[in-house]
């Protein structure tokens, strides 16, 4: 319907006459309604509409929140027959066009179309119904699942239009029948309880099992029966539910050109799926293939679609090469309904999975792996540059970052890196930036063997970006040039340690620079995070904290001297690297830094041996050893030693301390 559409303002409407009526029926609906309502206004401020709304009999704020939107708000006495419900507000509509929603969906700030078709008269005279998409969400994701597409709008000829069916009700579409690009989001799985879900499904049973058993031919019935025995205990109903999608089965097979005949395939195969009886799916994935008339309907996706799940299923069917051509069948077909060469009216009987550019994506990337998992290696990167990662979910950009890590480790072609982090920064997204970023310091720090490749691929390349200038640095550091003044300046010109620059920290403790600013700039976490991460990936990180460690740079400050604790923590967690003649300065650098944060943060008048288990590990063990400390001072040997073994039982991490403070302990008494 879009190509028809013109700019609004070729037609003013009758500001007396009503040319559409939104209709709704409603029960206990406070968790969706308001945003459903707000997401309304924009369709019903900038047409001549009306707001119709039933309620069937709310016990929460479902009323309360309609009435802030219309004045229209009914009370119908629940009859289990939707149907009934439906038609007692659409016998007060008063618009030219009647388009009935859900409080759980939500429309799309996008409505321009439909706006601009409630502006032309001479394109609601032409049509005498509409479709518009439906995006589903489910189980907490903000990610769609499937999209239908929905005969939800009606010309109101005359009084005989009225909704059909106690329940999955629907309005007759009489021809020629419009389709809408406008989509309105579902949510009402998306963040149901599993408790929820079941009670809703059970609701609707009992109503579908009363129509098939007054019409148990009928292939609507049968269509919906299927759909709402999916989610229930189908192993072990098994054999019931296998029995009623074969009953639709074998109507569809008699009736295939009906809207609800090829859409069989679509429940048969999952339905085979999810039971793990897989030879039976396949037959029926090709059957439909080998059929040259199916493949002529928006099915073709789905199935296929279906096939590569199947195929690329942890299982005895796992089977990439099948699932490589079935992912190209599945791109051919994708690029038809793209085209409009694909019939689509089907999409008005059942929810169909994909067709998405959601679902494109994901096959995307499913066929990288795929070509990856068949050492198409080359082909496997075509895919991930075909991925727009502007629109990518995250967790979408997760995927598509780790499998060019592997084409990575086995190509050995860093410029990839390099390509996808300028791509992603033109992006200018924070959160995909911190993936990449993430990618890249981990890839670099965990092979040594391949880090002077990887740093010369990132210079190289050409391309411009902090992480590109922190790989010079790097290089300028390997050449044992003097970058305290570049490296003072990068660290200080970082505002986000989140990840990816934790070689920065490295490098600024190696070549002395102040990290005051840097440590500002972190919480806790990220403290422990990035000295981790440096810790374990530089073998010499350990004689790098201990030098670095000054204490009148560290004790004007509590959290910088967190950070100096935890920095020499780690560093002591690496003893066994240092040379023993070095391990004394590095033991009493770290005790003493301990020492210090632990009387700062505390009131020592109230430290005591009796009261101090209430502290966190490390921090008791800072205190004994300041106690050990203390007694040494004092010549106190029995205190000293005493005090040595309760800080080790208390801190398991801390043995290689304490034993050094031992050993040499016993090296006096020889």
């Amino acid at each position: 319907m879009k190509s028809y559409v013109r700019k609004k303002d070729t037609y003013i409407p009758d500001p007396n006459e009503i040319v559409l009526t939104v209709g709704m029926i409603v029960k206990n609906e406070e968790q969706h309604l308001e945003n459903c309502l707000s997401a309304l206004k924009k369709l019903l401020d900038n047409i001549s509409s009306e707001l119709i709304i039933v309620d069937t009999g709310s016990t929460d704020r479902t009323k309360e929140i309609a009435l802030k939107y219309t004045d229209n708000v009914y009370d119908f006495e629940w009859c289990n027959d939707f149907s009934a419900a439906r038609n007692y507000g659409l016998k007060k509509a008063k618009g030219r066009w009647f388009m009935f929603v859900d409080a759980d969906e939500y429309l799309d700030e996008d409505c321009e179309e439909m706006i601009s078709f409630f502006h032309m008269p001479e394109l609601m005279e032409k049509y005498n119904s509409a479709s518009f998409t439906i995006v589903n969400y489910a189980f907490g994701s903000t990610k769609p699942v499937d999209t239908f597409l929905a005969p939800r709008l009606v010309k109101l000829t005359d009084d005989s239009v009225e909704f059909h069916d106690p329940i999955h009700e629907w309005l007759p579409q009489p021809n020629p029948h419009g389709i809408f690009s406008t989509k309105f989001h579902h949510y009402g799985y998306a963040y149901a309880t599993k408790e929820e879900r079941a009670k809703k499904a059970e609701r609707n049973l009992k109503p579908i099992y009363e129509e098939y058993e007054k019409n148990p031919t009928n292939i609507r019935v049968l269509a919906h029966l299927c759909d709402a025995l999916t989610g229930t205990d189908e192993n072990k109903n098994f054999d019931e539910i296998e029995r009623y999608h074969l009953e639709y089965y074998n109507v569809a097979m008699k009736n295939i050109y009906d809207i609800y005949g090829p859409v069989v395939y679509i429940k048969l195969i999952p339905f085979y799926i999810r039971a793990q009886k897989y030879d039976k799916a396949i037959k029926y994935i090709d059957e439909f293939l080998a059929n040259d008339l199916l493949s002529k309907i928006v099915t073709v996706i789905t199935v296929s679609w279906l096939a590569i799940r199947l195929y690329m299923i942890d299982s005895e069917y796992t089977d990439y090469e099948k699932a490589y051509e079935y992912l190209q069948k599945y791109f051919e077909y994708f690029e038809k309904y793209k085209n409009n060469e694909l019939e689509t009216v089907i999409l008005r009987g059942s929810c169909h999975r994909g067709i998405s550019e959601y679902d494109y994506e994901d096959m995307l990337l499913e066929a990288s792996k795929c070509a990856y998992k068949l050492k198409k290696y080359d082909e496997s990167l075509d895919y991930i540059r075909k991925l727009d990662f502007d629109d990518m979910s995250i967790l979408n950009i997760k995927s598509a970052l780790s499998i060019i890590r592997e084409l990575v480790d086995k190509t050995k072609d860093y410029s990839q890196i390099a390509k996808i982090y300028e791509n992603i920064l033109k992006i200018n997204n924070i959160d995909k930036t911190h993936y990449m970023l993430y990618l890249m310091q981990q890839y670099y720090l965990e092979h040594l063997s391949e880090r002077e490749a990887f740093m010369n691929a990132m210079i190289d390349s050409g391309v411009k970006g902090k992480y590109i200038d922190l790989m010079k640095l790097i290089k300028a550091d390997e050449e044992e040039k003097d970058i305290s003044a570049d490296i003072q300046e990068f660290i200080d010109s970082v505002d986000d340690w989140t990840d990816g620059y934790a070689v920065a920290i490295y490098l600024a403790m190696k070549h002395n620079a102040d990290l005051t600013n840097p440590i500002k700039k972190m919480s806790h976490k990220l403290i422990r995070e990035n000295l981790r991460v440096i810790y374990d990936g530089y073998y010499d990180f350990s004689k790098i904290a201990g030098n670095y460690y000054d204490i009148d740079n560290f004790s004007d400050d509590i959290k910088k001297l967190y950070w100096m604790v935890t920095a020499l923590e780690f560093a002591v967690e690496g003893l066994v690297t240092i040379p023993y003649d070095e391990k004394g300065k590095l033991c009493d650098t770290f005790v003493c830094a301990l020492s210090d944060y632990i009387m700062n943060i505390y009131n020592p008048e109230l430290l005591n041996p009796d009261d101090v288990d209430v502290l966190p590990e490390l921090h008791r063990f800072g205190y004994y050893m300041t106690l050990a400390f203390t007694a040494q001072n004092e010549g106190n040997d029995i205190a000293y030693i005493r005090s040595l073994k309760e800080a080790l039982s208390l801190c398991e991490p801390m043995k290689d301390v304490v034993q050094y403070y031992l050993t040499e302990f016993e090296k006096t008494l020889k």
